[in-house]
């Protein structure tokens, strides 16, 4: 039998927060209640969850302040973050997207739809091909552990920026435009915004130019991105006790 996924719902009304932890359960799902935003973070800290699920209910920057503290605090880089908005100015969701939200659905919503984008996301976090490690440009990605280094020091990505970066770095010098991103990383069927390609390669290079390093990230004006001039340098690492084939 699989394990059943553990999801963190935020939700301040106790009344919906109720009614949606019951659905996620009928549907298999473990919940953790959070009807604070201390206690989403208090959560994180303590229990062993798959994804967070965050009800913006209110016009403001406090969804977004939510996003960033999941995002940033200690060990959760992968976690991934679904808000729940009725925000209709594409600021703020853009604004979401950059804090660290790896999907939003819009209210109204139906349960069905809530319950795909869950499952694809998901999915999409289940572990990939193991014991490789890429490298080029001075990056260097360790699919199997999940960990990302530029010239020897740690890299602490999202779950969506390493995708992106995988991506990118598996077609090394090859310019790949905004929709091929879009489809490789959230899947064909996504609804995000293709400017949300932008906001989070934006994000992606802050993250990777530490102490002031070259950009690796190439963007090719009204085409898309690039990373690198070369194909990507594959290294498959097979290890029996403590060795390295």
């Amino acid at each position: 039998m699989s394990r059943k996924a553990s999801i963190l719902l935020y939700e301040p009304n106790q009344t919906i927060l109720r009614m949606m932890k019951f659905n996620l359960e009928m549907e298999g799902f473990i919940v953790v209640e959070a009807g604070e935003p201390a206690e989403v973070t208090r959560h994180i800290a303590m229990q062993d969850l798959d994804l967070v699920l965050l009800n913006w209910t209110e016009p403001g920057e406090g969804c977004i302040d939510l996003c960033r503290a999941v995002r940033q605090a200690d060990g959760v880089g992968y976690l991934p973050i679904i808000v729940v908005s009725a925000a209709r100015d594409e600021r703020e969701r853009l604004g979401a997207y950059d804090a660290g939200a790896d999907d939003i659905v819009m209210k109204p919503f139906s349960l069905p739809e809530l319950l795909a984008r869950i499952r694809a996301i998901l999915r999409r976090t289940a572990p990939a091909i193991s014991g490789r490690v890429i490298r080029i440009a001075g990056v260097e990605m360790d699919i199997d552990n999940g960990t990302v280094k530029r010239d020897g020091i740690d890299v602490r990505l999202s779950l969506i920026e390493f995708k992106i970066l995988r991506y990118l770095m598996e077609n090394a010098g090859k310019v790949r435009t905004r929709e091929q991103i879009r489809h490789a990383v959230w899947g064909r069927d996504s609804q995000i915004e293709i400017r949300a390609v932008d906001v989070r390669i934006t994000r992606l290079r802050r993250r990777l130019n530490v102490e002031s390093r070259p950009d690796v990230i190439r963007t090719v004006r009204s085409v898309g991105y690039a990373l690198g001039d070369q194909q990507p340098r594959l290294r498959a690492e097979l290890r029996f006790d403590g060795a390295e084939a």
